[in-house]
């Protein structure tokens, strides 16, 4: 009688890890090993490379020993070229790990692990939102019992988050600079990540909807669409967070992309002064200013004029209207890199931006906020692939925040 109890316990337990906690687990465990694979294997294996990842590993490490969290130096002279976010993490990852090749990458392989992880969340939840419109309009057709639903454990196992996630994380650009340690793929997993948790935010929080969106669910309701209007919409908070982790990797562009991206995305749609009330744009900006004036206010006050002229002056404002460091690049430039930096599968790129038909506004308004992602993505490529092509100074790890949004078009 007992061992039949606990044949029965262990049965009924076997069933619950199979049904409720075994997609989680595989999604950990394969998103673990498909960035093991392409970030972490061999990580530090091969020595710093060419003159870029010494400057940045060396006032790292010089971060670390003086003690001055404030102004990076190298070799005693200050570095204005990046603000001090990716200091900090290679210098909190020499306490870790040593100071060494993983030490100066870490922070970059881990960028990249995050992003893939919150690109796997984002087509999951896309999938698992499709289904839901696609079983409501079935009900209404008397096609299915209305006590389906479709549960986000279940998507988890559906091929298209997995066909993302791979496609991402061994795309030749993604793998190179994930494996380098540099500002671009912190810049990317900080900036890509906003991008994501906005439209998450955007996507969850469909509190105020106007009938015509849901005119051919005439019978279903809004009670089943839509979410409490009091909820506190955690995507929106960790999009402020973000941004301002952008703008202490790499300075104002952190911000300038993603409120371009936004902004033409929601002019576009017709959802600007709606979406900004949802953002609580008061309270985000509040985080936002308390993440990153101190350190900015700091180096300003101790390093003077010399700290403008040169981030804001040099590293930025004329990198953008003049040839820096002789980087200078024909204006088709990054058409190539986005040829070679996303190959094989760059050639679909055009078919499958065309096949968005992002040109029909009114049928993209109407569309449910989830079903807009890949419109939202036609803007992410096209703001980041024209701001860079007008700037003056061409670099191909600058448009390496375009490359990891490509997946969503595929």
């Amino acid at each position: 009688m007992k061992l039949s109890s606990d044949r029965e316990i262990k049965t009924l337990f076997s069933n619950q890890i199979k049904t409720r906690w075994f997609p989680f687990l595989l999604a950990i465990l394969g998103l673990g090993l498909i960035s093991g694979l392409a970030f972490f294997q061999n990580l530090g294996n091969l020595g710093l490379l060419d003159e870029t990842e010494p400057l940045f590993a060396e006032a790292a490490r010089q971060m670390l020993v003086t003690g001055d969290w404030i102004t990076p130096y190298f070799n005693e002279e200050t570095r204005f070229d990046k603000p001090p976010l990716i200091y900090w993490l290679m210098a909190i990852a020499y306490q870790i790990v040593g100071v060494n090749e993983w030490g100066v990458r870490l922070p970059s392989a881990v960028s990249a692990f995050i992003l893939i992880g919150l690109g796997f969340y984002t087509l999951s939840y896309y999938v698992q939102k499709t289904q839901f419109y696609t079983v409501k309009k079935q009900e209404i057709q008397g096609l299915i019992s209305p006590s389906y639903k479709p549960r986000f454990r279940t998507v988890l196992l559906h091929p298209l988050p997995w066909m993302g996630a791979i496609l991402m994380a061994f795309n030749p650009e993604i793998v190179a600079w994930a494996r380098i340690g540099v500002s671009d793929m912190l810049l990317t997993g900080c900036m890509g990540s906003a991008l994501l948790a906005f439209f998450l935010g955007y996507a969850t929080d469909e509190a105020k909807i106007s009938e015509s969106e849901f005119k051919e669910y005439p019978n279903v309701g809004f009670k089943n669409l839509t979410l409490p209007q009091n909820r506190v919409n955690y995507w929106y908070l960790a999009f402020y967070i973000l941004i301002a982790l952008a703008v202490l990797t790499k300075g104002p562009v952190g911000i300038v992309l993603p409120i371009l991206i936004i902004g033409s995305f929601l002019i576009y749609i017709g959802k600007g002064y709606q979406v900004l009330q949802e953002m609580r744009l008061w309270q985000g900006s509040l985080i936002f200013f308390v993440m990153t004036l101190p350190w900015y206010i700091l180096v300003t006050l101790i390093n003077g004029q010399s700290y403008i002229n040169s981030f804001f002056g040099y590293h930025n404002f004329e990198r953008f209207t003049s040839v820096v460091n002789r980087h200078a690049a024909p204006w088709y430039f990054y058409f190539i890199v986005v040829l070679i930096g996303f190959a094989p599968f760059s050639v679909y790129l055009p078919i499958a931006i065309a096949s968005t038909k992002f040109w029909k506004r009114r049928s993209w308004k109407r569309q449910s906020r989830i079903q807009q992602l890949p419109l939202f993505v036609v803007f992410w490529f096209a703001v980041i692939f024209i701001f860079f092509t007008v700037a003056v100074t061409k670099l191909p790890s600058y448009i390496l925040p375009l490359i990891s949004c490509c997946v969503f078009k595929l």
